[in-house]
């Protein structure tokens, strides 16, 4: 069979875009359409890209390369897993792509890691177009549930050391993972000295998410902090995320010996980035206090 090899100037006439507010933003030229279908909660679209390899789409919106994929998945779990002296469950709400689980799946602590993901479709594009993410659902210590989050930590009373919330999306399916009645059921199913992440959005592009999120997390849980990451094809190159837990001192450790167990397994992490990643610039420590 011929590989059809396509240059960027041969006329390809899709271009993605991921613009803040419509007026600027990334765009991303595209080889071509490679899967295009819609679930019950939303549309769901594979692209080839000449810059990001193969990008996933949800609701028009980009939520996945191939190039920088790695590194939100690496930066919503390792900076929690570090922290915690022991952690052996977890559970993922939303990260239905199975790159968060990749990561968390790393740990040789981990026992068992239960997903919880409204879309199954999403899963199954993801096991379709990319396998290599895909790999953790096929582990023995996974179980996958697709529902809300929200109704699933309601009405199960099992207590996890993590939990990462992998799925804000304004405008997509499950818009009860946005309310303070979900952090507060959230905090009443980790252990004592578990570990909560929210990803929080663009700090620079949408301020009063992270902010939203702060108040809706602060009654439940005595001590938080927020972290970044950077991102080439996020808004303004920027992701961040909020840690929460009840015992201060889990905010400050760092398991430095199981670190370096597993330091070369990692493309954006390492033991600086985890450091350095709570350490704010000045004009986003000022929009946080406003």
């Amino acid at each position: 069979m011929n590989t059809i090899n396509f240059h960027p100037e041969s006329g390809s006439s899709i271009w993605l875009q991921n613009l803040i507010h419509g007026m600027s933003g990334l765009t991303i030229k595209a080889k071509h359409s490679v899967f295009c279908d819609s679930s019950p909660f939303q549309k769901i679209e594979v692209f080839d890209t000449y810059s990001f390899g193969l990008v996933l789409c949800l609701g028009g919106s980009i939520v996945l390369t191939e190039a920088d994929g790695c590194i939100y998945h690496e930066m919503i779990s390792h900076p929690a897993l570090f922290m915690h002296k022991n952690p052996q469950n977890v559970c993922i709400i939303g990260g239905g792509d199975g790159g968060c689980l990749k990561e968390v799946l790393i740990h040789e602590t981990v026992k068992t890691v239960t997903i919880v993901d409204i879309d199954e479709m999403v899963t199954e594009t993801v096991k379709r177009f990319f396998p290599a993410l895909a790999e953790g659902f096929n582990d023995e210590r996974t179980r996958v549930i697709f529902e809300d989050g929200y109704d699933y930590l309601e009405k199960n009373d099992q207590k996890f050391d993590l939990i990462l919330v992998d799925s804000y999306d304004p405008n997509g399916p499950v818009q009860s993972l946005e309310t303070d009645d979900f952090h507060r059921i959230v905090s009443l199913r980790l252990e004592e000295d578990g570990i909560a992440v929210f990803q929080t959005d663009s700090p620079t592009v949408n301020s009063n998410f992270i902010r939203k999120t702060i108040r809706g997390v602060s009654p439940y849980f005595e001590y938080y902090k927020p972290y970044l990451c950077s991102m080439y094809s996020f808004p303004e190159g920027i992701c961040s995320f909020l840690a929460c837990t009840r015992k201060e001192s889990v905010l400050n450790n760092f398991e430095k010996g199981r670190y370096e167990k597993s330091a070369n397994r990692f493309h954006y992490y390492n033991e600086e980035i985890h450091s350095g990643a709570f350490l704010l610039p000045q004009h986003i420590r000022n929009l946080l206090k406003s």
